[in-house]
């Protein structure tokens, strides 16, 4: 129920926007920005997340946790979706998810509120299975053990 009452208000709010912008600048040049930012802003998250996709695997690669990667990449993920749906306070939303000094703030602050909650137990655990044609390594891991409370 929550979910339904903050997209109606979204979407009540984007209508207010598209009007108050398109009675000032004009309905063509405020439909006009509209798709512009559409177009930029995917052009923008496919770079961004092409750039994220290489750190991620340099991370994983390199056999450390991306958890900065992983964070990065939701946010641009996020960010596609405020930019695809129209409207220009999501397009607004969208395009600071981009910046990568918002990306760190918000990551700084899930890890603050996280911190003493979550314990990665590092090692090499490795699952073996037996396939036709011999036994093979198909999944190496860590184990994350999270604890929640009802904080919030």
């Amino acid at each position: 129920m929550k979910l339904v009452l903050l997209f109606t208000v979204v979407a009540l709010a984007e209508m207010a926007a598209f009007i108050w912008v398109g009675s000032m600048i004009g309905f063509g040049w405020a439909l006009g920005i509209a798709l512009v930012t559409a177009v930029l802003g995917s052009v923008l998250v496919r770079r961004a997340g092409v750039s994220v996709w290489g750190r991620f695997r340099g991370k994983v690669n390199q056999g450390v946790l991306p958890g900065r990667e992983l964070s990065d990449g939701a946010a641009i993920l996020v960010s596609g979706a405020f930019l695809i749906s129209p409207g220009f306070i999501t397009d607004t939303l969208g395009f600071l998810l981009l910046i990568p000094a918002v990306r760190d703030m918000i990551y700084r602050n899930i890890t603050k509120r996280l911190s003493g909650r979550v314990n990665v137990l590092t090692g090499n655990r490795r699952i073996r299975a037996d396939w036709p044609g011999g036994t093979q390594e198909v999944l190496q891991y860590e184990i994350v053990d999270a604890e929640t409370d009802d904080r919030s």
